[in-house]
């Protein structure tokens, strides 16, 4: 009898620290998406896999990839791919933006369902720059993008408005719409489809046949 109930701990503490090992763990997948602006739309694609993230952008006349981003988050490294010259190019760790004015940070009480994930309303103001930006966010453990965002220092108001977000560490943008003061429409950026599914390592390396860019 009391080897069975030691079996069964043993059987149930297994079980317990699989769940646990399962619901720890960050997104890996593919995210979709797509930027809008009055003049202007740009498809993109993110691959997440552990701190890794390779960014294809799809041109919006060949609907094609038209350039790749590798971002490696270990080794903080950067490299950018021309598919048309089989070329690839290390990138240097551009310096942190700078904004003018103060930020202003709220959590609204709204929430929608996008892609499957609850999300939450949150709206980052600056007066002095004229913008306010409201985020969708989704928690599902998207632990890269904070990470993938503060490595690429981009100068865009998303980027730069996202990371005044204090409690957005595992979140995900869903949708984000920047107006001005006046609450015209500047650019969105809305996922069009998410897919959570395991990745081959190979599709973060170099392909075969590209040289090195030189300058």
């Amino acid at each position: 009898m009391k080897k069975s109930l030691l079996k069964l701990a043993s059987v149930l503490t297994i079980i317990v620290a699989g769940a646990f090992s399962s619901s720890a763990q960050s997104f890996e997948g593919v995210i979709e998406f797509k930027k809008q602006s009055a003049t202007d739309t740009t498809n993109y694609i993110y691959y997440v896999k552990d701190n890794q993230v390779k960014i294809d952008e799809i041109g919006s006349k060949s609907h094609k990839v038209e350039g790749t981003f590798l971002v490696d988050m270990d080794s903080k490294t950067m490299m950018s791919l021309n598919h048309e010259r089989k070329l690839y190019m290390t990138n240097n760790n551009p310096a942190a933006p700078t904004s003018k004015g103060t930020f202003a940070v709220k959590k609204g009480q709204n929430v929608k369902n996008l892609q499957g994930y609850k999300c939450s309303e949150y709206t980052v103001t600056n007066q002095e720059e004229g913008t306010i930006i409201t985020y969708w966010l989704a928690d599902g453990k998207f632990t890269f993008f904070e990470k993938m965002l503060r490595q690429l220092n981009r100068k865009d108001k998303s980027s730069v408005y996202f990371l005044q977000i204090q409690d957005a560490k595992n979140m995900f943008p869903m949708l984000s719409v920047q107006t001005d003061l006046t609450g015209k429409e500047v650019t969105k950026l809305e996922v069009t489809k998410i897919t959570k599914k395991p990745l081959e390592p190979s599709m973060f390396e170099i392909p075969k046949g590209y040289n090195k860019f030189e300058k």
